[in-house]
């Protein structure tokens, strides 16, 4: 399990490197649908409905969940559950406060929390990570292909859609298509879908929720111990 608990925190950091994330298997949110915002506190829910193609020919179909908080100083908490070799699922929160300068991943079975240091940033000039092309597996040459899709209303928030559609120049049949819903004001992704060879998903944010949330949430609680690892 900590070996799984290892691979999530791995992906965190990459997310906070704006670069894609290791493929993780059985992990919630393989992007971070809100965006670091000075300002606007809020919560929200995250679901990604996601079809793996097995090397059978048959197909898996997982339906995830995950939350995640944001406060007025961009401070993010996301909660999440590790999926073990065993088919155990762990429950798993990470919390970045990047203008302190750390990320802090909590073990809430163990009361224990293991805290990273990193540069302080201004959060705002944080990305987000995506998805990852869905070609990434595919060797050789790419041609790409992005069009706006115009705007559209999602639980009561407004998105502007793009759309990016990947081709294998020495295999044609091989297409990935991205889609994502932005709303840049809000610093959300409200919906994004992928699709290639290898699968798809739809992740989505819902029932967001614009009150601010408990300041203690991001926080480490003061019953944990604490294992201070370098950058």
């Amino acid at each position: 399990m900590k070996r799984h608990l290892a691979i999530w925190a791995l992906g965190a950091l990459t997310t906070l490197a704006q670069t894609p994330p290791p493929k993780q298997s059985n992990t919630v949110g393989p992007s971070m649908l809100v965006m670091p915002k000075a300002a606007v506190p809020l919560s929200a829910e995250i679901v990604e409905e996601r079809t793996t193609k097995l090397p059978d020919g048959t197909s898996k179909t997982e339906t995830l969940t995950g939350k995640v908080y944001r406060d007025a100083d961009s401070r993010m908490r996301i909660e999440t559950r590790v999926q073990g070799p065993n088919d155990e699922s762990t429950p798993a929160v990470q919390i970045i406060d990047a203008a302190d300068g750390f990320m802090a991943i909590l073990i809430p079975q163990e009361k224990m929390a293991v805290r990273i240091q990193m540069p302080k940033q201004d959060p705002s000039k944080l990305g987000v990570a995506r998805l990852g092309n869905p070609l990434i597996r595919v060797p050789g040459k790419k041609s790409f292909k992005s069009e706006e899709l115009g705007k559209q209303t999602i639980d009561g928030i407004e998105y502007e859609g793009r759309r990016t559609t990947t081709t294998s120049e020495e295999q044609p049949k091989l297409v990935g298509v991205e889609e994502e819903w932005t709303n840049r004001e809000l610093g959300l992704i409200g919906l994004m879908k992928s699709s290639g060879p290898d699968g798809q998903s739809t992740t989505k944010l819902q029932k967001v929720d614009r009150s601010a949330p408990d300041p203690a949430l991001f926080k480490i609680p003061a019953d944990y111990s604490i294992r201070d690892e370098p950058q």
